[in-house]
C-alpha cells in the first residue's frame, strides 16, 4: 500500500491507510458471521444483517471492548472508576444544556437515561467478579449513548452475539452482555494494519 500512494502526502497515504483498514475490519466481521451462521446452520446473512454489520455502531461497540480490555480495567475497583467517571462525564453534559439539549443535539432525557445508579454499577462489578467483565444489555446502550441510541445498540449486540462475536446470554429479568475476545482481535487487527504503514512510511522517509 505505500509504494502505490508513495507519490502522495503523508496526510493523504495515512487517510488512504485509515478506510482500507476499517474496509478489512468490517469484511472481517462479515466474513466471521457468515463463518458462524454457516456453523450454526442458520440461514444466510440477510441484506439488512449485512448492512448493520458494516456500520459504525459495530465499531463503536468494538472499539468499547477494545478499549476496556487494553485498559486493564479488571479490578472491582477500576470498573466503578469508569462507570463514574462516565457518570461525571454524563452531569458535565447536563450542566452544559441549552433548552433541554447539548450543543451536538442530545437531548437531557437521554443523557439522564445513560446515568448509572450506585445499585446499577455494583450489580455490573458483582457479575464481573469471577470471570469476563460482564455488562447488562443496557449498560452497554448508557454508555455508548453519545454515538447510538438504545435501540441501535440492542441491534448490533444481538447481531454480534448472533454472530459469535460476543457472548449474550439471558439472566432473571436481564439479558448479560460480555466478550470472547474475538471482536476485540479483529478491531486490533484493523489498528495494527494502520500502524504498519505508519512505520512503513517512516521507514521510506
Amino acid at each position: 500500500m505505500t509504494q502505490g500512494y508513495a507519490h502522495f502526502s503523508p496526510e493523504l497515504q495515512c487517510l488512504a491507510a485509515l478506510k482500507q483498514a476499517r474496509a478489512n475490519f468490517f469484511a472481517d466481521v462479515v466474513a466471521a458471521a457468515e463463518r458462524q451462521a454457516a456453523a450454526d446452520g442458520l440461514p444466510e446473512l440477510s441484506r439488512e444483517d449485512r448492512k448493520i454489520l458494516r456500520s459504525d455502531g459495530v465499531a463503536q461497540v468494538a472499539e468499547f471492548f477494545f478499549a476496556l480490555g487494553e485498559s486493564g480495567a479488571s479490578t472491582p475497583d477500576d470498573l466503578k472508576d469508569l462507570l463514574r467517571r462516565h457518570n461525571t462525564d454524563m452531569r458535565a453534559m447536563l450542566n452544559d444544556c441549552v433548552k433541554g439539549y447539548t450543543r451536538f443535539g442530545l437531548s437531557a432525557a437521554r443523557l439522564k437515561q445513560a446515568l448509572f445508579t450506585e445499585h446499577q454499577i455494583d450489580l455490573i462489578v458483582h457479575e464481573s467478579a469471577h470471570g469476563p467483565i460482564t455488562f447488562d444489555q443496557r449498560s452497554i446502550g448508557k454508555i455508548l449513548t453519545q454515538v447510538m441510541s438504545f435501540e441501535s445498540c440492542r441491534t448490533v449486540l444481538v447481531l454480534l452475539a448472533r454472530s459469535g462475536l460476543l457472548i449474550r446470554r439471558d439472566f432473571r429479568s436481564m439479558v448479560l452482555i460480555s466478550s470472547n475476545g474475538r471482536l476485540e482481535d479483529l478491531y486490533k487487527k484493523h489498528l495494527t494494519f494502520i500502524l504498519d504503514h505508519i512505520h512503513a512510511m517512516e521507514r521510506a522517509s
